[in-house]
This record gives structure tokens, C-alpha cells and sequence, in this order.
């Protein structure tokens, strides 16, 4: 095991955040005393055996991490639940330390992360605090299902007039005549109703500023759009209406996979399942 005097980092400097992916409290407990930081994130596998000290954010995880390429994937699976956790934010300067399985250091700046970097491209039509938001909502929704079951859903934002062309009511829509207030997402009392209309068959039309214009919404699909890998007709329809509008389409599956297309294709992949509390 190496010994944290010997890392190559900049002492002066000040981090963000440090994510540290660690069972050695003693490893932990040295790197936080020379690492300058303004929240430390420590990914484990000891659970609530390692305590640290207070004002550290713990997920425990219970994969087998010895692969080299899954571990990354799972590291970088976890930094973004971190974000959907709200403990990342945009332009941030984070340390990754890993003394488990693989020994490594990383500095990065969070708007290098994939996530960061379609939102910002997206951004053009739809507010960063919407999406944000929306992730949100949409990672709760996959952690607690519904009536015991996992949901699958798709969030249609942007050029709203002429995604309502494209599309037809299914059901009564719930936010017919609503206040705004009642509509937006940005608003965090309506998470819970929209969660539950998410078992509604169809889609939410929502506009760019994060006002809900309907939900159970059926979207004409054009027969020339395609989707690869055997995906069915939620995300048909997600690719269809991003081909036809300018409108961003966010697809949840219920398998625990969110998809985000524009143009008719996939902008960013995203698994939500993981193993850590």
C-alpha cells in the first residue's frame, strides 16, 4: 500500500470535493489530514465499519471491483449518482484517490464528466436547472418504483407547440388548467404527483422552463426513425420526436437505464442500478 506522502498532488491547493475509495481507515483518516478539501465522499465496501469522522458522506458498495474495466465504469457510475445526490455541482475541482482495488489519483474538473458535458451542449434548449431537476426525479423514481415495481417513463422538454402537434392525449390529462405552480419541476412539493403519473401510460410533454403541459401523452412515431439494441417503443417514441422537434427526450427504462436523445439519437447512457447504500 502506498503512503499518502508519497501522492502527487499540489498540497496548497483546495479541492471541492475529494471522493476517496478506501476500506483503511487509517489511509482515509492521513489523506484528510494533508488533503485540503471542502467535502470529502468516501466509497467503501466496510459499510458502516468505517467512521471516519463527522461531515463525510459514506456509500458502501458490495460489487466485486478486481475488474479494471468495471471498476471504472463503476466509478464513474457512482460520481454520477453522487451529482444526482446534489453533492456535485457544475465547475468544481475534485481529488479521486482509490487505494482499493487499483491504487490511483485523479484531479479533474466536474464539467469534464460526460453528464456535465451533454447538459451544457443541451443547454441551448433547455435550462440546466430543469434537466438537473428532471435527473433527479427521475433517479428517485428508479430507487422507489411503484406498488412494489420498477417504472419505466419518458420526459419530453422543449418545443412544446409542436411536440403537442405530434402527439395525442391518452388519458385525462392530470395538469389540464393547473397553476404554474403546480406544474414546474423545479418546484420540489410536485415531485411526488409526478411520480405517480408516471405509471400513466404515454408521455410528459414539458417546456423549457420546466412547466408540465401534459402527461399520458401518445407520440406520433415516424416510420423512418429507428432505434438499435432491441429498444422498444418508449424510446421509438423518444428518438421520434427529437428527429421531428427540437425537443430533448429523456426515456427511463425500467430496467434502471435513462437515455437522453436529441436529434433522433442518443446523447448520453446512463445506468442508475448500482449496489451501494
Amino acid at each position: 500500500m502506498f503512503r499518502v506522502a508519497d501522492l502527487l498532488f499540489t498540497e496548497e491547493k483546495v479541492y471541492d470535493l475529494s471522493i476517496v475509495v478506501s476500506d483503511d481507515v487509517d489511509f482515509i483518516s492521513s489523506l484528510m489530514e494533508q488533503v485540503r478539501t471542502e467535502k470529502t465522499i468516501v466509497l467503501t465496501s466496510k459499510g458502516k465499519d468505517i467512521n471516519v469522522r463527522e461531515g463525510v458522506i459514506y456509500y458502501t458498495y458490495t460489487r466485486n471491483l478486481e475488474n479494471s474495466i468495471y471498476f471504472m465504469n463503476f466509478i464513474e457510475r457512482l460520481i454520477f449518482r453522487i451529482f444526482l445526490g446534489g453533492y456535485f455541482k457544475s465547475d468544481m475541482e475534485v481529488l479521486l484517490v482509490s487505494d482499493y482495488p487499483f491504487k490511483f489519483l485523479l484531479e479533474f474538473n466536474s464539467a469534464a464528466m460526460p453528464f456535465y458535458r451533454v447538459m451544457e451542449e443541451l443547454s441551448d434548449m433547455v435550462d440546466k436547472e430543469v434537466m438537473e431537476s428532471l435527473l433527479k426525479i427521475i433517479f428517485e423514481l428508479h430507487l422507489e418504483g411503484r406498488e412494489g415495481k420498477r417504472v419505466g417513463t419518458l420526459f419530453i422538454v422543449g418545443d412544446t407547440e409542436k411536440v403537442l402537434q405530434g402527439s395525442k392525449q391518452l388519458v385525462v390529462n392530470p395538469y389540464h388548467n393547473q397553476e404554474e405552480g403546480v406544474r414546474s419541476i423545479l418546484n420540489k412539493e410536485n415531485w411526488e404527483s409526478i411520480k405517480e403519473f408516471s405509471q400513466l401510460d404515454g408521455a410528459f410533454i414539458i417546456d423549457s422552463r420546466g412547466r408540465i403541459h401534459s402527461a399520458g401523452r401518445y407520440i406520433i412515431v415516424d416510420p423512418q426513425v429507428q432505434t438499435t439494441g432491441g429498444l422498444g417503443g418508449r424510446h421509438l417514441a423518444a428518438a421520434s420526436v427529437t428527429y421531428a422537434t427540437d425537443a430533448v427526450s429523456f426515456a427511463l427504462s425500467s430496467s434502471g437505464t435513462i437515455r437522453i436523445f436529441r436529434n433522433g439519437k442518443v446523447v448520453l447512457k446512463e445506468d442508475l442500478n448500482t449496489s451501494e447504500g
